[in-house]
């Protein structure tokens, strides 16, 4: 790696001089350096490492005889040297967990609660991208009769409930969704979502053989499975607060229209099932529009599954240390709440 041809005192001074440009967006200058990092140097030392950094593409100057900014590689050797040796600190995260696991378990007020947590602890976008819908597990199917031509189906899993209220046949009655209700979670209990979905031919083609009367009601609950199946949901928190970030206007459209296309938020928060926080900066992202942006992110892993994707867009100086603590520590939590709750079941089973 190129990082091993700095000398130490020009990683000292690289490092130094982003974490000042980070926290108070002053270009970066010879007597910056000097006041605030290397105190025993002389400025024309200095300057003459800040060349070098220049020319081995860690900074660059946005205009002649102007002070130097950080690129993507120097943001990149920042956060490699941040997070290296980096202990989250989570006496100061009391707050999140508290607003993140609220009373219901319906999946999507659970999504909205995480999202407006982390959206609170970081003051940037947030995106929950729930890409690992197939891997929950089915606990219970409910279809409830609501009046004639409409019912809720309620799927409950072992991370939340998800339902929706869809029109359906004339010819399904009150009755009839109580029955299916029973047999259909006496099927599918304990049974991933994807197991359901890959084998539905074989399961409709059953139940239409041999319990005929609850076919129409399967294809509900169908319906329901495929709305989250078939592509990855997606849901972001506080694009407004792009604007009050240090962003060129020109470049906040680029970003909305990456925030507004599920298509690219999957991509840009494609995870590859790690189990650890990543982070990518400028053009290590995927999509167009996000140059000057980066994007922290993690998988949120639930009884050993990953079941979604959360991060945070913002600005390429924004605060890595601290935002990757905010995403580090939500997605630890949900992981020990899923052991928690698995152990909690099986003590009163036992």
């Amino acid at each position: 790696m190129e990082e091993s041809k700095l000398s130490e005192r020009k990683k000292t001074l690289l490092y130094n001089a982003i974490d000042n440009y980070i926290k108070v967006a002053s270009p970066i200058t010879s007597l910056l350096v000097k006041n605030n990092t290397l105190h025993n140097l002389s400025t024309a030392t200095i300057r003459n490492e800040l060349s070098a950094l220049e020319e081995m593409g860690y900074l660059r100057q946005l205009h002649t005889s102007s002070g130097r900014v950080p690129t993507a590689k120097g943001y990149r050797f920042f956060v490699n040297e941040t997070l290296k040796n980096a202990k989250f600190d989570k006496r100061g995260l009391k707050k999140v967990k508290q607003e993140m696991f609220s009373r219901t378990n319906n999946l999507t007020e659970i999504v909205d609660s995480i999202s407006k947590a982390i959206l609170g602890a970081t003051n940037y976008p947030t995106v929950f991208v729930f890409d690992g819908f197939r891997n929950l597990l089915i606990e219970a199917i409910r279809v409830v009769f609501l009046l004639e031509g409409q019912v809720l189906v309620l799927i409950e899993t072992n991370v939340g409930a998800i339902s929706n209220t869809i029109f359906a046949s004339p010819f399904v009655t009150k009755q009839d969704c109580d029955n299916a209700s029973i047999i259909f979670s006496k099927i599918f209990a304990g049974r991933p979502v994807e197991f359901l979905m890959q084998n539905m031919e074989s399961f409709s083609e059953s139940i239409k053989k041999s319990m005929s009367e609850y076919e129409e009601v399967f294809k509900l609950v169908l319906e329901v499975l495929d709305i989250y199946y078939k592509g990855a949901k997606s849901s972001v928190k506080g694009i407004s607060k792009l604007l009050d970030s240090p962003v060129e206007k020109k470049e906040v459209k680029g970003i909305i229209n990456v925030l507004d296309s599920d298509a690219k938020l999957v991509e840009i928060m494609d995870t590859e099932d790690t189990d650890s926080v990543t982070i990518n900066i400028g053009d290590e992202n995927s999509a167009d529009g996000l140059s000057h942006m980066a994007v922290v992110k993690a998988p949120i892993v639930f009884d050993g599954k990953k079941i979604a994707t959360v991060g945070v867009v913002g600005p390429d100086r924004l605060d890595y240390a601290s935002v990757a603590s905010v995403i580090k520590f939500v997605t630890d939590e949900i992981t020990r709440q899923s052991i928690g709750g698995r152990d909690d079941k099986k003590r009163r089973k036992s």
